[in-house]
């Protein structure tokens, strides 16, 4: 990820990601191997305080798991049931 140009790469192919799915990532990315529930995400990414609808961070999850995980067979986007959502550290 260059977070000056907002791009992101993954095994030298560039992925091209909507302004939320990047600032998704990007807080995945700077929380690595850590569990984050719905809620802390929903709070830094769409500063809850404004409607989101319910289902919101599912949809934009599955946008970025196709994106960044189509592919490959170590997926680093992982649903941790019960808990939350996880980046994994790439191996690729």
């Amino acid at each position: 990820m260059n977070p000056d140009t907002q791009e992101v790469k993954r095994s030298g192919k560039q992925i091209k990601l909507r302004k939320k799915e990047y600032e998704l990532l990007e807080f995945l990315a700077r929380n690595k191997d850590r569990v984050l529930n719905r809620l802390t995400i929903l709070e830094y990414v769409w500063n809850y305080s404004t409607s989101v609808e319910s289902n919101t961070l599912e949809v934009h999850m599955a946008a970025l798991r196709k994106k960044l995980d189509a592919g490959y067979s170590n997926k680093l986007l992982q649903t941790v049931h019960g808990l939350g959502y996880k980046l994994r550290d790439s191996k690729d």
